[in-house]
């Protein structure tokens, strides 16, 4: 019986090389990464262009980008010097809001005319409602009037000072076209 068993193992060993042997032998690792490699489409090289050439291709979209900051620096206004305190305007008052000077667009209607940036320890976007003199023109002039309210969004020196240097940036199309039609009246 083990004769028998003996036999039956030899046999199936032999069956199984020569399956094994009649067997397509799978491609190595490194040709199967290559074949799937070489069924891509090859890389397009980019074409290097004359220097000269990408500046005259370019200068049309630099010249347009030139006048676009043009047009909105010519709309901003952006002025330094002395702001002073008030108390508010009626209906704002407790509200953080601003009056300008009327050459700088500064007007009262009893609504919001537009909004100004104001800078000194740092800067805060503020409503302008409401116009002041503020010495236009004289050495005690003023660029800007802020409410109590406003005062220590922008500057860290106590209210009872009074004054304090600053910024003003008027970049509002409602103000600028304001200033724009008071300096073409004057």
């Amino acid at each position: 019986m083990r004769r028998v068993t003996a036999q039956c193992a030899a046999l199936v060993a032999v069956a199984i090389v020569a399956v094994a042997t009649l067997m397509p032998t799978p491609p190595s690792a490194d040709a199967a990464v290559a074949e799937r490699w070489s069924a891509l489409a090859a890389p397009q090289r980019p074409q290097i262009h004359h220097p000269a050439k990408r500046e005259r291709a370019d200068r049309p979209a630099a010249q347009q980008r030139r006048a676009e900051k043009d047009r909105r620096d010519e709309a901003t206004l952006a002025v330094s010097g002395t702001a002073s305190t008030y108390l508010g305007t009626a209906g704002y008052v407790g509200v953080p809001s601003v009056a300008l000077p009327g050459p700088m667009g500064g007007q009262y209607t009893g609504a919001v005319q537009g909004y100004v940036t104001v800078c000194a320890d740092r800067c805060a976007r503020l409503p302008v409602v409401d116009w002041c003199h503020c010495y236009w023109g004289s050495a005690d002039q003023r660029v800007v009037d802020l409410s109590h309210a406003a005062w220590p969004l922008v500057t860290d020196r106590p209210l009872s000072a009074g004054l304090v240097h600053v910024r003003v940036i008027v970049d509002d199309p409602a103000l600028t076209a304001s200033i724009t039609a008071t300096s073409r009246r004057g």
